[in-house]
């Protein structure tokens, strides 16, 4: 019996290590010593940095809507306006980088901290992946005395000065690009920034701006409804959505384009293992069915990039907007 008793309590010894072994393991494989390994035990914040309404807010949300079941926890999506995105976007440098608070990011992540003075640069974030690539169109408003570019063109020339084309923010890509596109043409003429597209949106279409840069999401709305109309699109391709629409490499400015994105980034220093985490999960929601359909039914061009290749493409647009 005592030969017995001592077999099962080695075997018992052994499962007990072994228990503990894997336990281990899994925990390694999951996360560190530093609390990642029980990351999301809380709700995610995502913070859209503009006016709620705008192509960036509804993003976010079904971003939000898509991910919150492979993550295991809320998504929730707040507005923080202010500062053409700034004000936004210094919250989510300044947060704990635990992450539980993301932010909605566009282009402006880059060219703000060149333009204005800001306690954060694009390089104070952690990039996540990308979902969106969307090129701007040149709205104007429907009853306009003018229909088309070219007579959009010989109205500014006629009416020096009163020409305004409402923009999403003053660093903006989209702002950039046409004020390129007034310099190409010679005209006087000036751009408008708003917090966000969809207040430049609804300015154009009030009759408060001569027209607005907007991306097809933005804009497609006030075109349904009959309040806008689109005469340009800011590519060097021709567009699927409005395919008769002349482009801007059409009127010989192949260099003037606006491509956005929109897509998440987390507070500098957040654990890699953490990010590892939310792109893989971000990428399983890009990658939904009902994802793909809700974003093409926003008329958004999906388009996905890691956070390795979504730094590259920051890095290389800072490049870029740091020598205008």
């Amino acid at each position: 019996m005592m030969k017995l008793v001592s077999k099962t309590g080695l075997y018992a010894s052994i499962m007990a290590g072994i228990l503990v072994l894997g336990a281990c393991g899994e925990q390694s494989s999951s996360g560190g010593s530093d609390g990642s390994s029980n990351y999301p035990n809380d709700e995610i914040q995502i913070i859209v940095p503009f006016a709620a309404g705008g192509a960036a807010t509804t993003t976010a949300r079904m971003i939000a809507d898509n991910m919150e079941e492979h993550v295991g926890q809320d998504i929730v999506v707040e507005n923080q306006e202010g500062g053409s995105g700034t004000a936004g976007q210094q919250a989510v440098a300044s947060a704990e980088p635990d992450g539980y608070t993301l932010l909605l990011a566009t282009n402006s992540v880059i060219t703000n901290p060149i333009f204005s003075e800001t306690s954060y640069t694009h390089e104070s974030y952690e990039p996540i992946g990308q979902v969106v690539s969307d090129v701007s169109y040149l709205y104007v408003p429907q009853d306009a005395p003018y229909d088309d570019y070219e007579s959009f063109i010989t109205y500014a020339e006629n009416n020096p000065g009163e020409v305004t084309i409402a923009t999403s923010g003053a660093q903006a890509s989209d702002n950039f690009a046409a004020e390129d596109l007034i310099e190409e043409e010679g005209i006087d003429a000036n751009t408008v920034p708003y917090d966000g597209a969809a207040r430049a949106v609804s300015s154009a279409a009030g009759g408060h701006d001569a027209a607005a840069m907007s991306s097809f999401s933005e804009a497609e709305g006030q075109v349904q409804e009959g309040n806008l109309k689109p005469i340009l699109v800011f590519s060097s391709d021709s567009s699927q959505d409005y395919p008769d629409l002349p482009t801007t490499a059409d009127l010989g400015y192949e260099g003037i384009t606006d491509e956005s994105w929109r897509g998440l980034v987390a507070p500098e220093g957040t654990d890699s293992e953490i990010i590892n985490f939310l792109t893989n999960n971000l990428e399983k929601a890009f990658n939904e069915e009902d994802f793909q359909q809700s974003m093409e039914n926003q008329g958004m061009t999906t388009r996905f990039r890691n956070g390795e290749e979504l730094t590259e493409l920051m890095n290389s647009q800072f490049e870029r907007y740091n020598e205008e």
